[in-house]
């Protein structure tokens, strides 16, 4: 009778509660439907489900009010925002993907990726210099499905019979499945998003290299949904994927003053060697990266870098000729968040580099990479606070205190309508953007293209400050609705949580972008001429927006204030202009309830400071209809 109460401590690291899924699904075994579709999902070898019956009679006590495993959640119809913006005639394949990145399976996965970490392998056994990083098969597994639902590629895949007319909603599905994938697991999507990102300048501008390059490293491959981890020649692989290697140790964002240097050695076939470093450069194991450097010549030979423009390059890991390319991996970053990606130190000795674009026009080359990765970036943060939001909303469903469930008590609604409201404007920006990147890339509406660029120049770069900046404080408040239950590393909520920082830091940190955004409202004034004219389209619609918007244009637009006060109040800038974006979009795409909630919430003379601190005027009780459960 005492054995049969001892407690045996057989639970497998796959007991976790932080995992997604239904109110109801695995509940009962017996549950033949929902088992089958778990199972159809798996691309593992191994098929990862929470532990059966646990015993809850313990030596000491009875465990109860506990949260059951939370196993399976549709990341597509859950989502009310999603819904909005990705419909029958455009979804493509994310009602699919949101339907099978929602299982314990694949959340185990993210899991098992980020506890066992990449590790660096510089030299073969016999001493000789191979540069390689090994990953867990979560990893693989996780890559392999981002790149088979076309995370990297679904942009730039061409219509069928057109080799320059490419899918007209491909960035929003890009967006969408960047945004689902995030949700499992972040660190993977940071090589699929530069492959995203770097696509367009290769396209543009290595066929202008040497064909002898070129056939070395096939573009389609790139497009390719077949993910390759092996490190070998790229035209011997089924699919590629694409880095960058820009900041260095004693610039960071200022790539100006990078001292990497870039010799000659064939005009004909823009071929130059590169002598020099890279501070941060992730998913080292790329099959090709685009490199900032300085081209030495007669001209500049004893200027110092900081007054040089350097030059993009692409560089390949392996050469054409099938040697490797001199790439050396220095260590791995041993990183706050984003533990599964790896992030490395590189030393460029003798490495062959190709000319991309004109000397010493590096900045222009690559900046169109830097937009991509940036509004990635801001996508990535919306996700993070989406599935943040998720947990705190699940366990908020099934735990009890002082005898009522969480989600009905009142201060827990506010804090989670908080939360709510944080996540849809996020989400609703970044989706947003994207269509208009499909407009631009696709000249869906010709007649705008110059008015929709400078509004997706100012728009993605205020996305990446605001939503980013945002999004700590939302993962950390989302935390702390699951109690100590969601400290522990048990939980993914430790993961998002050290995941929130990064996009504020990678791409440009909030500062750099603050400044970004001054510079382009001075000295390209279509910019803020496009921003204000999609703004004026809301006027009416709610008088908080529209004194926010007055505010704006009377004290921080026209005051014709010096350089150096405008850069001290660059975040304030920044801050409103990004609010009020938001909530223009809210006014267009969502329902009144939730627009007004958020224009009285962050506009609004009742606004408060944290989250659960909402105005009285509020609706909470139709606004909870849109949580996810």
């Amino acid at each position: 009778m005492l054995r049969s109460r001892i407690w045996t401590s057989y639970q497998t690291l796959s007991q976790r509660t932080i995992t997604t899924g239904t109110k109801a699904a695995f509940n009962n075994e017996n549950k033949q439907e929902q088992s089958d579709k778990t199972n159809e999902y798996q691309s593992s070898n191994n098929t990862f489900n929470p532990p059966r019956r646990p015993l809850s009679q313990q030596f000491t006590h009875q465990v109860t009010n506990q949260i059951p495993p939370l196993e399976y959640i549709d990341l597509y119809k859950s989502d009310l925002v999603l819904l909005e913006f990705l419909t029958k005639e455009n979804k493509g394949q994310i009602k699919d993907m949101g339907a099978e990145l929602g299982t314990f399976h694949w959340f185990e996965e993210g899991q098992l990726a980020n506890r066992y970490t990449p590790s660096l392998h510089q030299f073969d056994r016999y001493g000789q210099r191979i540069d390689e990083v090994n990953f867990h098969p979560a990893y693989h597994d996780l890559m392999k499905i981002g790149m088979r639902y076309g995370v990297h590629s679904v942009a730039w895949e061409p219509l069928a019979g057109s080799r320059n007319n490419f899918n007209p909603h491909g960035h929003l599905q890009h967006a969408a499945g960047l945004y689902i994938l995030t949700q499992v697991e972040a660190g993977v999507c940071c090589p699929l998003s530069m492959t995203y990102a770097g696509y367009p300048i290769l396209h543009r501008y290595l066929h202008n290299t040497n064909k002898k390059l070129t056939d070395s490293f096939p573009l389609d491959r790139i497009l390719s949904r077949q993910y390759d981890k092996r490190c070998i020649p790229a035209n011997a692989k089924s699919g590629l994927t694409i880095g960058m290697a820009l900041t260095e140790k004693q610039g960071g964002s200022d790539v100006r003053t990078n001292t990497t240097k870039a010799y000659c050695d064939s005009p004909e076939e823009k071929r130059y060697i590169l002598i020099g470093h890279k501070w941060f450069c992730s998913a080292p194991m790329s099959d090709g990266f685009l490199v900032l450097a300085q081209i030495q010549n007669n001209d500049n030979a004893n200027q110092p870098s900081s007054h040089s423009v350097p030059s993009c390059f692409f560089v390949p890991r392996w050469l054409p000729n099938g040697d490797r390319n001199p790439f050396h991996i220095q260590r791995l970053k041993d990183k706050l968040g984003n533990r599964s990606n790896a992030s490395s130190e590189l030393e460029f000795n003798n490495t062959q580099g190709w000319l991309l674009g004109k000397e010493h026009d590096g900045i222009k080359v690559i900046i169109d990479m830097i937009n991509g990765t940036r509004l990635d970036c801001a996508i990535s943060s919306a996700a993070l606070m989406r599935q943040a939001l998720v947990q705190a909303t699940w366990h908020a469903r099934h735990r009890k205190a002082f005898g009522r469930l969480l989600i009905d008590q009142p201060l827990m609604k506010q804090v989670l309508v908080d939360l709510l409201l944080e996540s849809e404007a996020a989400t609703t920006l970044v989706m947003h953007l994207a269509t208009l990147y499909d407009s631009i890339y696709n000249n869906i509406l010709s007649n705008n293209t110059k008015e929709m660029n400078a509004l997706a120049r100012i728009a993605s770069a205020l996305a990446k400050f605001w939503i980013c900046k945002r999004t700590p404080e939302t993962t950390y408040e989302a935390l702390e609705c699951l109690g100590g239950a969601g400290f522990v590393e048990e939980s993914i909520m430790p993961r998002i949580y050290r995941e929130a920082p990064v996009n504020s830091i990678w791409e440009g940190s909030g500062n750099v972008i603050c400044l970004d955004i001054l510079r382009s409202l001075k000295k390209s004034p279509e910019v803020l001429q496009a921003y204000l004219l999609f703004m004026h389209q809301t006027k009416g619609s709610n008088k908080y927006l529209d004194a926010a918007l007055e505010n704006i244009e009377k004290k921080l637009l026209k005051q014709n204030l010096p350089m150096h006060m405008l850069e001290r109040h660059a975040r304030t800038l920044a801050t409103q202009l990004a609010l009020c974006l938001q909530a223009g979009l809210l006014v267009r795409r969502l329902p009144q309830t939730v627009s007004n909630a958020f224009c009285s919430s962050r506009l609004g003379p009742d606004r408060g400071s944290i989250f659960g601190d909402l105005p009285m005027d509020i609706d909470i009780d139709a606004l909870l209809k849109r949580l996810p459960f």
